[in-house]
């Protein structure tokens, strides 16, 4: 049987990666740039003292690489950890690889991380999205951290929940120390509740409210078309309207060996959300619509209601950094209800890795516990990301964005931690299923109206499963 792409090579196995980072992050870049976040505990220290943490001492110094992305935000925020940590230490010292998202004729972040590992230059650390690094681990790049967290009694980064098991362990080891995470919420425009006597949506709303918010709000107002509705087009961010009726798409999330993509509630999901909503029901705008006119029918600027989004995307809608002149007043709330207990929510974690080829993993063990822990974590909210655990968010986080945005529900975000969830982690990554088995061209096709959800998920089905089988007969040949 045909072996998968990039199941021999590191360097196939993210070269023709399309989708960055930054993507399914909209308004990323900038974030916080105003100024300095004033943090619930007080203002972010100076350097800290002298105070050596690294285990064992050394006779000379060792540089921790730890490579990073290089947008400004993470940019800004790993250079203060970097001149934290090495004020505080003596024989360990860190030095930032900042690496560029995915752009058209360069190599992208994984791409270089994977070509460092071919030419043997990989870095001690690499900062992964919690859904990109089991490709490496599976091949033996990474090193797990248990006996050293043991050895520590240190568990600080890792609460018992879903998503931080799915997305920080692969067969049973732990490998990602998270630094930050990402909830994605419904956000709302307030003003269009109002002028229309609406009540804002509640935690215990239905998929059935929603639904018939979708309805009420779309509307001429004010002389110009609102849409109730913006959707997000892909697999990622769609996971929760499905899984919200109890569905999964999968066997299992971690490393599946079934495909269920056809299922009846994936279907219905998936025409409501890229067909129905633009071209049947019209409560959200075109995909042509959207090409067409950048500068009004998206939520942020002013044209759509109610949008799916995670805490990055709080610069677009207040403050400074807005999209629409003066900013959009705003705010955020849980997904609807519908058949499961509790909805999923997505939960996106992303933190340090450790590599095999790291030449003091002592030394980076005590770098990674230091940016998941509250030296690291003042950095990283002062920053604007949110921070990696519960405690943290609350903490450091809250504070700061209830007053920057003036949102009365910015606990929403915090809320969804308990409930979030990741749609694959394995190998066979979304990247390599899109590619290999077209999911990501039908769902385009999809969202731009020329074939139904049934259509298009009964074709791409057995495709998956193919890919599936693929890859699991040749992990059991050895290949």
């Amino acid at each position: 049987m045909d072996r998968l792409p990039g199941q021999t090579r590191f360097a196939r196995a993210t070269a023709r990666r399309r989708q960055s980072r930054r993507e399914v992050l909209a308004c990323a870049a900038g974030a916080f740039a105003a100024g300095p976040l004033t943090v619930g505990c007080g203002p972010a220290p100076g350097p800290p003292g002298p105070v050596q943490s690294g285990n064992p001492r050394r006779s000379g110094t060792y540089t921790v690489r730890v490579q990073v992305w290089g947008d400004a935000q993470d940019k800004d925020v790993y250079e203060n950890i970097l001149a934290d940590y090495n004020a505080a230490h003596a024989d360990i010292k860190i030095e930032n690889d900042h690496q560029p998202a995915t752009e058209p004729g360069t190599l992208g972040y994984y791409d270089k991380f994977t070509a460092g590992l071919a030419a043997g230059t990989a870095p001690d650390l690499a900062y992964f999205q919690g859904w990109m690094w089991q490709q490496y681990a599976g091949k033996g790049a990474l090193q797990p951290v248990d006996e050293l967290a043991s050895r520590d009694r240190w568990s600080a980064p890792w609460p018992a929940a879903e998503a931080y098991d799915l997305q920080t362990t692969f067969r049973g080891k732990r490998y990602l120390s998270p630094s930050n995470s990402g909830t994605m919420v419904m956000y709302y425009v307030k003003e269009y509740f109002d002028k229309l006597g609406i009540p804002y949506p509640a935690e215990t709303w239905t998929y059935t409210e929603f639904q018939d918010l979708c309805r009420r709000l779309t509307r001429p107002l004010d002389g110009r078309q609102v849409y109730a509705y913006q959707w997000n087009s892909g697999y990622l961010r769609n996971t929760p309207w499905w899984r919200m009726n109890s569905q999964l798409e999968w066997d299992r999330i971690a490393e599946p060996r079934k495909a269920h993509w056809n299922a009846p509630a994936i279907i219905e999901a998936y025409q409501y959300q890229l067909y129905d909503s633009q071209y049947k029901l019209r409560i959200s705008p075109t995909q042509e619509l959207l090409a067409a006119d950048a500068s009004y029918n998206r939520i942020e600027l002013g044209g759509v209601v109610m949008k799916l989004e995670g805490p990055r995307f709080l610069p677009c809608m207040w403050g400074t950094q807005a999209k629409r002149p003066g900013g959009t007043p705003f705010d955020v709330q849980l997904l609807p209800r519908a058949k499961a207990s509790k909805t999923p929510h997505l939960n996106l974690i992303e933190g340090q890795a450790m590599t095999k080829m790291s030449k003091d993993k002592e030394a980076a063990w005590d770098v990674m516990k230091w940016i998941a822990g509250d030296n690291g974590q003042l950095r990283i909210a002062e920053g604007g990301r949110m921070c990696n655990v519960p405690d943290a968010i609350r903490k450091l986080w809250l504070p700061a964005v209830k007053s920057k945005y003036n949102l009365v529900n910015a606990e929403v975000f915090l809320k969804a931690v308990d409930l979030g969830t990741i749609n694959l982690v394995a190998e066979v990554t979304e990247d390599v299923i899109n590619r290999a088995a077209g999911l990501g061209q039908a769902i385009t096709d999809l969202r731009d109206g020329k074939v139904t959800a049934k259509d298009a998920l009964d074709a791409v089905q057995p495709k998956i499963q193919h890919v599936l089988d693929g890859y699991w007969a040749a992990q059991s040949s050895g290949k």
